[in-house]
């Protein structure tokens, strides 16, 4: 397979999430690595460098479904994506984006910021702290009266698939890391897991759960200096691995 581009989006793993903060990279630098930039160390890089291309990197820290679909459609009309290769992170759990009035801007919302104003997610997308505390009693109040975990999934797994099926009614080569959400949707509606591009990993894991289940974690490569629970260096080694492995595999 030709690839000229890499276009990945989802959550904060596919950016390197928990090495955006100073403090890690300290810990990482005492025990031997040298990061410049937390870019430098995730998957998408490293299989961009494997194919000597460039990424255009679109997760974000509690990045959703409904900013994953837009992102991905706003870049596919604006650009030549004949051999760009789709990488798309599914994130797991309840998480919404919205577009707040009163900041003139979007905010990811997670169950996170909505159980506390302090949560740190949207500090960790470069925004004031203070911010989600001038929200937090508007938007709390409506996850609490008309958010419905089930129904909310049921319209994102939707939204996927009406966009998978854009990528093959128009040739484009794409890689889904499925939180198991779209697997189980699939399931449920008899339709064909094989026509999808699931990226699974040991054992049939998805990539969340084998995350924790390998231990590669920032925690435990650590050993515990810092708590975060986001994918490590190795883990973003491995995951590297295995998309080259089924680009090998799958596509050429």
């Amino acid at each position: 397979m030709k690839v000229n581009k890499i276009f990945v989006t989802g959550g904060s793993h596919c950016i390197g999430g928990g090495f955006n903060w100073e403090k890690v990279i300290k810990i990482y630098q005492n025990i031997g690595f040298d990061i410049k930039n937390r870019f430098e160390i995730t998957y998408p890089q490293l299989v961009a460098n494997y194919f000597e291309t460039d990424v255009i990197f679109e997760g974000d820290f509690g990045g959703s479904i409904n900013r994953l679909i837009s992102k991905t459609y706003d870049y596919i009309f604006n650009n030549n994506v004949k051999d760009t290769l789709f990488i798309i992170e599914m994130p797991p759990g309840w998480r919404d984006e919205f577009y707040s009035i009163e900041l003139n801007r979007s905010v990811n919302i997670t169950i996170g910021n909505i159980l506390s104003p302090d949560d740190e997610t949207d500090v960790a997308c470069g925004y004031d702290v203070k911010d989600l505390h001038k929200i937090h009693k508007d938007i709390s109040n409506y996850f609490y009266k008309f958010v419905d975990y089930d129904r909310e999934r049921r319209k994102w797994m939707n939204g996927i698939m009406g966009l998978l099926s854009y990528f093959k009614l128009n040739n484009l080569k794409y890689i889904l890391i499925d939180s198991g959400d779209f697997q189980n949707y699939l399931r449920i509606n008899n339709i064909k897991e094989e026509d999808y591009n699931f990226l699974w990993f040991d054992n049939g894991y998805a990539m969340n759960n084998w995350i924790n289940e390998k231990k590669l974690t920032i925690r435990i490569e650590t050993n515990g200096l810092s708590n975060d629970e986001h994918m490590g260096i190795q883990g973003h080694r491995l995951v590297c691995e295995n998309i080259i492995k089924y680009i090998k595999n799958e596509f050429q």
